[in-house]
């Protein structure tokens, strides 16, 4: 859920909004590849006449995974298996005493006190990580429901294009579910330092997305995994490689397919587009 995101009024401030958008091209093919955001201002108007038109003209409407008709049905089953807590012991209890100070500073941040640690005895680091995330979402006045790739599929949906998409709930959160202890609980310890000292940089992000500023983007999203390179592979290099070759063969179809991945994907040194390049497609920056 890496290249998740969300993006706050300050935010707003600043630039033209011109999020980025690219093209590859065959003899019978055109796909459109957009970078989004899966959670923001719902008042932020973020579709340009350029992007408007190229979804348009879209049969196909393709996201990361089917989050948008996810159910508890087929969510709770997956949760159980990937982001539940099964040693019988909270893993705050293996916290040192700075990380524990750390984790109490994020909850009173957003106004939970100490004793509601409890509450998340059940649950991984990681996922506890994504839930507080999502407190703080809604803390600020941002919605998962206003995310550029949900509003997308729905009108995609309700527009009758084709929808498709280019990994499943399980392979998303499987991610998440294999990492080792030391991971999941670095990830988790340097996730609640974010959100309580960087808060700035939140801003920072979502200003070079609305303003097309990608390779900006990706360089200070990828300074968030200063020292877990192997969950950045997993999370962006790997799934980039994967989402490449299903492209692929979208593009050996026919027809326009609109795609929104999170823009995390599309830069730096293994994006997306790096990936598509190696396949032998020229992807254009629109």
């Amino acid at each position: 859920m890496a290249g998740l995101g969300f993006t706050t009024q300050s935010a707003l401030a600043d630039g033209k909004i011109d999020p980025a958008l690219w093209k590859l091209t065959d003899e019978d093919s055109v796909v459109w590849l957009f970078g989004t955001v899966h959670a923001q201002d719902p008042d932020l108007q973020w579709r340009t006449e350029k992007i408007k038109q190229a979804f348009a003209s879209a049969d196909s409407f393709y996201m990361e995974a089917p989050v948008a008709d996810a159910t508890p049905e087929t969510m709770v089953p997956l949760l159980q298996k990937y982001a539940f807590n099964t040693s019988g012991t909270p893993f705050y209890e293996q916290l040192t005493p700075d990380d524990r100070a750390n984790f109490v500073r994020a909850l009173n941040s957003l106004g939970i006190p100490e004793e509601a640690m409890k509450n998340f005895d059940n649950l991984r680091p990681w996922f506890t990580a994504v839930t507080l995330a999502g407190v703080q979402m809604q803390a600020e006045g941002l919605n998962p429901e206003a995310g550029v790739d949900k509003a997308l599929w729905e009108e995609a949906k309700a527009a009758g294009k084709e929808l498709g998409y280019l990994e499943t709930l399980e392979q998303q959160l499987r991610i998440f579910g294999n990492m080792t202890p030391q991971e999941d609980m670095a990830m988790f310890n340097s996730s609640m330092v974010q959100m309580v000292e960087d808060t700035d940089m939140l801003d920072q992000l979502f200003t070079y997305w609305k303003t097309g500023q990608i390779e900006k983007l990706a360089t200070l999203m990828n300074a968030s995994f200063d020292g877990q390179d192997r969950i950045k592979t997993a999370l962006l290099d790997d799934r980039n490689a994967d989402w490449s070759e299903k492209i692929e063969d979208i593009m050996r179809g026919s027809g326009t397919v609109f795609i929104a991945v999170g823009a995390g994907h599309l830069g730096g040194d293994q994006s997306l587009q790096w990936y598509l390049e190696r396949l032998g497609y020229e992807v254009v920056r629109q």
